[in-house]
């Protein structure tokens, strides 16, 4: 009898390693912002934002939106379940907004920057419960932001995020 609970825990443990720990993002999933645009789809600059929803992500993303809704650029707001049919190099800048669960992102987040190869036009902001979470990823070269879900540090991370897509804006077409 304790042989099979032996067996049954190290296959547990196993399953969880394998599922880059995941597990409590499937357990406890999170909804998705709603798809909102800003600006017209034609326009030269585009800008992705994809987003989990809480009340910190939804005031970023309000943030986001408003910096950007008298400018020359296109923002495509979706939630981060919807990832898997974006392309990358349809977008001057994607910003991802996920939240760190048991020492990992969110694994939509993680499976769109493992299918694009150059990640450089991209920001990722996790939200961990003490802001000082960010990922481990082999060869990432995309540029990571982690913070508390702390109402009074919205203006400050929504700045932080909108000079980056400004910086990204600025590069030259390649």
């Amino acid at each position: 009898m304790k042989r099979r609970f032996f067996l049954f825990g190290v296959l547990l443990v196993s399953v969880m390693q394998l599922s880059c720990f995941s597990v409590p993002h499937l357990i406890w999933p999170q909804k998705d912002i709603e798809i909102s645009e800003v600006n017209e789809p034609a326009l030269e600059k585009k800008v992705l934002v994809a987003s989990r929803s809480s009340e910190f992500k939804d005031a970023v993303v309000g943030k986001i939106k408003e910096a950007f809704k008298d400018e020359q650029v296109y923002m495509k707001f979706i939630g981060v379940e919807l990832l898997e049919k974006e392309k990358a190099t349809d977008y001057d800048s994607i910003v991802m907004i996920n939240t760190c669960m048991s020492w990992d992102m969110d694994r939509n987040v993680k499976g769109f920057l493992k299918r694009h190869e150059d990640q450089s036009n991209m920001i990722v902001l996790t939200t961990s419960g003490g802001g000082d979470w960010m990922p481990k990823m082999k060869g990432r070269n995309f540029d990571a932001v982690s913070a508390a879900s702390k109402k009074e540090k919205v203006d400050e991370i929504a700045s932080n995020i909108v000079d980056k897509i400004r910086l990204l804006l600025q590069k030259p077409v390649s």
